[in-house]
């Protein structure tokens, strides 16, 4: 078809335009789905961002759901559109490794929710993306199963960000439109940020969590990543069936949310101490857009420090992990990445008392921030301190997720969207982040951002950068 060729030259559009190509017949699933596994086929060697690709499965897939549009059983926006899973999320018959070589001979029995929600919307899985070992790891390092390039990096291997890597480095390349990622403590939402795309941590349990190999069964999240905030908006509201989160009204018409007299709120000058200069200038920049949109600024005063934000979510977090993995990491026969089988077995040495102080104080935290948070609608943070970085220099013991963390700790809803990019061309991202449940606003104050601002129209394309 004429349009497949204008897509394989382009890349895939915008999910609500896919879905109206193959509602009205102008594309097939199976030219997205071919065009998925080509460019996979074309990038992934050099880029590394699948551990299993399922071609012959996809492709029957894809036919299944060309065969109902046509008869006339549209079952929604992600109907015959291509998804990756990341390998922590069961897909029957398949492993899920969790990014180790210690899981993978083990196949999945069953699917996990959201595998088996994606299915019921009619999408096409094609593959499964690497990952962090036990997604536990920021900058997207894998010692065992190996790293994914970040396509910004050129011929330098530069951090993807993680755990969610291959999910975010298969959407920035075009691989897919959309993927599944999850999000323990940044790990949808940094690699969105580092990769230049659009990473979604909804509030904790919205996309069940059933069926996902757990880090932290407390601060894990189920996401997505996509390349805009309205493909987010669109794929959250078909997988949890929550029209506020994209009305239809809204996709009929093509609005974009207004972001007028919206409350919203910023960092202090001294919580901003250390950041990457461009990013700085970025944040900048961003809230300016807001100003001149006519949102009402005002700075968010923090009942707590990101110290102690960090600290309390690693003791949660790692004592949690230690459950799960402690075993693993004790035996020093088995093979484990050097940069996580430290950090369990501190989760291993931790007390129950310090354990449980744990959970009282973040417990405290989120009332505290609720009554900080006060009339606001939302606030924004950098996503990350820092761009993308060499992979072989990153400080481990000093991960990007400064300010993305609190989402999980005090289970708040919050987006990475694309505000900039430094002085070598590298992505920046913009969190803006809502209390519990504020995840139809917090989408909707994204799409509105988006629409004033150009920086999710930028494309990574093999030749170069645009």
């Amino acid at each position: 078809m004429k349009l497949a060729s204008q897509i394989l030259a382009e890349g895939f559009p915008s999910l609500v335009s896919m879905s109206e190509m193959l509602r009205s017949g102008v594309c097939t699933s199976v030219d997205l789905t071919e065009y998925a596994l080509k460019r996979i086929e074309q990038l992934d060697g050099r880029l590394h961002a699948f551990v299993g690709v399922y071609a012959k499965e996809a492709l029957l897939a894809a036919q299944a759901a060309d065969q109902e549009i046509r008869s006339g059983h549209w079952l929604g926006p992600l109907h015959g559109i291509p998804v990756a899973l990341k390998d922590n999320v069961d897909l029957r018959g398949r492993p899920s490794t969790a990014g180790s070589t210690l899981l993978a001979g083990e196949l999945a029995t069953a699917n996990a929710w959201i595998t088996q929600r994606l299915l019921e919307c009619g999408a096409v899985i094609v593959g499964k993306t690497h990952m962090v070992e036990f997604a536990l790891g920021a900058w997207g390092a894998n010692e065992y199963m190996g790293a994914p390039r970040n396509p910004w990096g050129g011929t330098e291997h530069l951090s993807p960000g993680g755990s969610s890597s291959g999910s975010a480095v298969a959407v920035a390349a075009g691989m897919v439109p959309l993927a599944i990622g999850t999000d323990t403590g940044a790990s949808v939402r940094v690699p969105a940020s580092l990769c230049g795309v659009t990473g979604f941590k909804p509030t904790i349990g919205r996309l069940p969590s059933e069926g996902v190999v757990p880090l932290s069964t407390t601060l894990d999240s189920v996401g997505v990543l996509t390349q805009t905030a309205e493909d987010a908006a669109l794929m959250f509201a078909g997988l949890t069936r929550d029209a506020q989160a994209f009305p239809a009204s809204e996709l009929q018409a093509g609005a974009n949310p207004s972001l007028q007299g919206l409350r919203v709120g910023y960092l202090a000058t001294a919580d901003l101490e250390g950041l990457q200069p461009e990013i700085h200038r970025a944040y900048t920049r961003a809230l300016d857009s807001f100003r001149e949109q006519g949102a009402q600024l005002r700075q968010l005063v923090l009942p707590t420090t990101f110290d102690e934000i960090a600290d309390v979510s690693s003791t949660i977090m790692l004592s949690e992990a230690a459950a799960s993995w402690g075993h693993l990491a004790a035996d020093e026969s088995l093979k484990m990445d050097p940069s996580v089988r430290p950090r369990i077995l501190a989760g291993s040495r931790f007390t129950a008392a310090k354990y449980v102080a744990a959970c009282r104080r973040r417990a405290e935290l989120k009332r505290l921030f609720a009554r900080a948070f006060g009339d606001l609608d939302v606030f924004l943070t950098p996503t990350s301190q820092w761009t993308a970085r060499p992979l072989k220099s990153v400080d481990h013991t000093n991960p990007p997720v400064r300010y993305a963390r609190i989402g999980n700790l005090l289970d708040l809803c919050g987006i990475s969207v694309q505000m900039g990019e430094d002085d070598k061309g590298l992505p920046i991202g913009l969190q803006i982040a809502g209390p519990t449940d504020a995840d139809a606003r917090v989408l909707s104050v994204a799409r509105g951002y988006q629409a004033c601002t150009p920086w999710h129209l930028r494309r990574w394309v093999a030749e170069g950068r645009s």
